[in-house]
């Protein structure tokens, strides 16, 4: 092989080549011919790294344990720790050496037990909680300075050693790691002990995405937390709506969360707000009163979804105390449609909180141009076209005419959530959306009716 005429080319062509190699199998074989082969079949071999069973997670830990320069450890740069259920020993084998992965960028960790409600099992306890040691020295470690100091994205969905939850206050140095830019957790509780010896880092972390999903937070923790980003551009607030937990917790309301937020008015660009409650279409028109500016003074906010019938978010956008430079609004219900079926002339229609006025949007959030509609009902009990009402078609083609007469075009959405629910862990089906109407061309799904 040393003689090869593939290898006689510029090294800089031949990685491209292997660069090109998309089989994980042809790649490990042309690296173990020879050294030259093996230095630049590895970094592509390493690069992104997933990791489903106990016994990948076993040789992977060989494998690294390699110390040729340069070695393997330093050439993952993605880590996804996706183990199954029953299939999960031995994944505790790879976890001292994450913390040798120098320029690991990018950090999936995954339950094995969070599919499967096995979390109160006494069988499973162990495993877990061998798993939880070596994750919390991981993470202590990093804020040592040593290991994980060049993360940028880090998502955790975990479930607790005896029931569904976690508590993040066992892990708090996930907050403040030096290069973190993105940060995802799930089924997390955090609560107010977690703001212990947090406010020296308030206002110095980099990061700038955050997302909640089914977590229990404290007005406290969510005060906290909102206040270490130096420029936050993307925040999730997602409150449990598919899990219940202890009262023995306080939630922070909507207007305390509210009040958190403010503290990223100056960068948040992108806001998704998770209503404890669904929306369905037999909502009534709420009011609430909006604390403070509410988000006018949000200038840098172009995007918001709501997903769920928040009253104080309505409100927020129905007043002077709306975002002055909206460009997208999406809102997100779990019913089928039924609030489409309101003649837009009638009282009923402005008191239906899922369809804003068009005339209202349009004299209080005058840079808005996007108005997406996203209905999301539980497949297994929909079966009617989305459109098989002879009267919803008029009426939204008259909405759709309403709104684009004010600039703002109105996209209709289906998405069905199956038996599933967040948080999407591997192998579930995510919810796919997928276009019915667009207003702008009057364009409807042909087969729908």
């Amino acid at each position: 092989m040393a003689s090869s005429p593939l290898l006689s080319i510029p090294t800089e062509l031949l990685f491209a080549v292997v660069e090109a190699i998309d089989d994980a199998a042809s790649l490990r074989s042309f690296a173990l011919t020879c050294k030259l082969a093996r230095l630049l079949a590895e970094p592509v071999i390493y690069r992104a790294v997933l990791v489903t069973t106990g016994s990948q997670a076993s040789c992977l830990a060989k494998a690294l344990q390699q110390l040729q320069p340069p070695t393997r450890a330093e050439l993952v740069q993605t880590l996804d720790l996706r183990p199954e259920y029953d299939r999960d020993a031995d994944v505790e084998e790879l976890t001292p050496l994450i913390g040798a992965m120098t320029q690991l960028r990018a950090l999936t960790m995954e339950s094995p037990f969070a599919n499967y409600g096995l979390w109160h099992s006494s069988a499973t306890r162990p495993r877990w909680e061998a798993l939880m040691q070596g994750y919390r020295a991981l993470f202590v470690d990093a804020q040592c300075g040593a290991g994980l100091q060049n993360l940028q994205s880090l998502t955790i969905h975990w479930s607790g050693d005896a029931r569904r939850f976690w508590l993040l206050t066992e892990f708090k140095p996930i907050l403040t790691l030096p290069a973190l830019q993105s940060l995802t957790v799930s089924c997390a509780i955090l609560g107010d002990d977690l703001t212990d010896g947090m406010v020296a880092f308030a206002g110095t972390t980099p990061l700038t995405h955050l997302e909640l999903v089914e977590c229990f937070v404290s007005q406290k923790a969510l005060t906290a937390v909102l206040g270490l980003p130096r420029a936050l551009r993307s925040c999730h607030l997602g409150n449990m709506r598919y899990h219940n937990t202890s009262s023995d917790y306080h939630e922070a309301s909507p207007e305390q969360q509210f009040e958190a937020l403010r503290q990223q008015r100056h960068s948040l660009q992108q806001l998704t707000w998770f209503d404890k409650d669904c929306a369905y279409d037999t909502d009534v028109r709420r009011v609430s009163t909006v604390p403070g500016r509410g988000l006018n003074d949000f200038a840098e906010l172009h995007t918001l979804t709501l997903d769920g019938p928040s009253a104080l978010l309505f409100s927020t956008l129905l007043s002077e105390c709306a975002p002055p430079n909206l460009d997208r609004l999406r809102i997100i219900r779990h019913d089928e449609g039924t609030v489409l079926d309101h003649p837009i002339e009638s009282v009923d229609y402005t008191r239906v909180p899922g369809i804003p006025p068009p005339f209202s949007l349009h004299q209080y959030l005058p840079k808005l141009h996007h108005l997406d509609l996203v209905f999301s009902p539980d497949s297994r009990w929909n079966t009617e076209p989305f459109w098989a009402k002879p009267d919803r078609r008029d009426h939204v083609r008259r909405l759709g005419e309403d709104y684009h007469a004010r600039g703002i075009h109105l996209v209709i959405f289906t998405a069905n959530r199956g038996s599933t629910f967040p948080p999407y862990l591997s192998g579930e089906e995510v919810p796919c959306e997928e276009p019915v109407y667009r207003a702008e061309n009057a364009w409807f799904l042909p087969g729908t009716t």
